[in-house]
């Protein structure tokens, strides 16, 4: 065997051996997100910390309990509260919330109709913002309600600093 032909074994030996441990690799990676270590909250009362890591291993929570109404694709992260629950109802939120969702099927959770990008709903197409929580009373009722529930945690209207840091 010639040099030259020593040189291209030992080269495709090496390909070969890393193609064998891409495709194990590959074959071995996990598709499951790891759970954030925790998850802020700001607003006007003063930011929320909260470990997200907490909730979901030591008290065996699962996203949708949170995360209502999330994707039923697990590799696929939940959307944002605040693309569903406003601060306030406002033209900013009617114009920026139509980019936050995956597929149109979010669409329909709100509208009768998943509406057209670029056109102006009609007065009587748009939900009802009374049936649609802000943001702010969307995690009062999902996190103090829990608590509640669970007589664990925060809960009750006297309980504001023990959640939010004082500005």
């Amino acid at each position: 065997m010639g040099l030259l032909q020593k040189r291209y074994t030992s080269i495709l030996a090496v390909v070969a051996i890393c193609l064998v441990v891409a495709v194990v690799g590959y074959g071995a990676s996990s598709d499951e997100k790891p759970v954030p270590a925790r998850f802020v909250l700001d607003n006007t009362g003063g930011r929320v910390i909260s470990s997200h890591v907490e909730h979901a291993d030591d008290y065996g929570y699962s996203c949708d309990d949170c995360h209502h109404g999330g994707s039923e694709n697990e590799n696929v992260s939940p959307v944002p509260c605040g693309s569903c629950h406003p601060k306030e109802f406002d033209n900013d939120f009617k114009i920026k919330h139509q980019t936050a969702f995956p597929d149109k099927e979010y669409c329909l959770r709100c509208h009768d109709d998943a509406p057209k990008a670029g056109t102006q709903l009609a007065e009587d197409d748009r939900p009802d913002p009374e049936m649609i929580p802000t943001r702010g009373d969307a995690f009062h009722d999902q996190c103090m309600g829990c608590h509640q529930s669970e007589e664990a945690g925060p809960y009750g209207e006297q309980s504001c600093y023990e959640c939010h840091a004082r500005k």
